[in-house]
C-alpha cells in the first residue's frame, strides 16, 4: 500500500525540461570552476611495507597461539 502511494506522488511531481537543463548547466558551471585535483598514487616506503608485514605476521602468530591453546585445553 505504501509503494502505491509513493508511485502516485512521484507521478504527480511536475518537472519541466527547462528546469532540468538549468540545473545541469549550473552543475557543469560549478564543476568547471574547481576541477578535482589529480591524485598520484605514491609508492609505499620500505618502512611502511615492513610494518605491514610485521603486523600480518603478528596476527598469524596470535591466531595460531589461540588455536593451539584451544586444542591444548580440549586434550
Amino acid at each position: 500500500m505504501l509503494k502505491k502511494k509513493k508511485k502516485q506522488v512521484a507521478e504527480k511531481a511536475p518537472v519541466s525540461p527547462t528546469v532540468v537543463q538549468a540545473l545541469e548547466d549550473e552543475v557543469n558551471r560549478q564543476l568547471a570552476k574547481k576541477p578535482l585535483p589529480k591524485v598520484e598514487k605514491k609508492k609505499k616506503t620500505r618502512y611502511q611495507r615492513w610494518t605491514l608485514f610485521m603486523a600480518l605476521f603478528m596476527v598469524i602468530v596470535f591466531v595460531g597461539t589461540a588455536i593451539y591453546a584451544a586444542i591444548s585445553a580440549i586434550f
